[in-house]
């Protein structure tokens, strides 16, 4: 009786453990998926920006097609991770609309608000993962972007530079640096071996410094130009590996 007790718990401790590796693996491949659709949707960010309409069209189309694939494959057995979520589907169908109404707008031409619009799909993305306390490396990438826009449209051009919003910069530099700092510690493996990859993170740090270094030098001209110069490092990082 004793060894049939022992083999049926045998049997379940199997199970389960068979069980949880499939979840961990769907969920793995769940990511995998999501990542490959996000390049696509990162190139169609960057080239939206850039204010190319043909390029935007083509990133857009194929981010649109992978996304499909996705809402098909896990829109009705979501990871195990996500099995509670109840904004499952309205995340899914969400993503799906802005991707067309983004589509439609650069076909019209409407290139700069076709970005904004597909600003909400990483916001969207973002609020999945927060709700379910998964984090990725993006949400450090997100994270950095929030500060550096906050500085961006604050319109600190040279003339409106006085003591206070030189304080105000300075503590934004702070925050970024920060969070840049959180970026490198939680570059997946396969980044921080990988050469492109370290010489964008090292640009997007050089870019603080230069800030940093306007900041002490006092130089409002300077300031304004650093504070310009952010997004650069920061779109060639993120459209590679955001």
């Amino acid at each position: 009786m004793k060894r049939i007790t022992l083999t049926a718990l045998t049997l379940v401790l199997l199970a389960i453990s068979s069980w949880t590796a499939a979840a961990d693996n769907r969920f793995q491949q769940f990511n995998q998926d999501v990542q490959s659709a996000y390049a696509n949707y990162r190139m169609a960010l960057f080239q939206t920006n850039k204010n190319d309409a043909a390029k935007s069209q083509k990133a857009v189309m194929q981010f649109q097609q992978e996304w499909q694939k996705i809402v098909e494959t896990y829109g009705a057995l979501p990871p195990e991770v996500f099995s509670s979520d109840e904004k499952w589907h309205q995340t899914l169908e969400s993503i799906s609309t802005i991707t067309k109404e983004s589509d439609k707008q650069i076909a019209e031409g409407s290139l700069i608000e076709a970005h904004e619009t597909l600003e909400a799909i990483r916001d969207e993305l973002s609020s999945l993962r927060q709700r379910n306390s998964v984090v990725s490396f993006s949400d450090h990438i997100n994270s950095y972007h929030e500060v550096m826009e906050g500085l961006l449209t604050a319109g600190y051009s040279p003339g409106k530079l006085d003591a206070a919003a030189i304080n105000q910069i300075r503590e934004k530099l702070g925050a970024l640096k920060y969070l840049a700092g959180t970026i490198k510690e939680n570059a997946p493996q396969e980044y921080a071996e990988n050469n492109k990859y370290e010489k964008l993170q090292q640009g997007l740090f050089a870019s603080l410094d230069q800030l940093e270094k306007a900041l002490n030098e006092n130089s409002p001209e300077n300031i304004s130009k650093a504070i310009s110069g952010l997004k650069p490092a920061y779109a060639k990082l993120f459209v590679n590996f955001g």
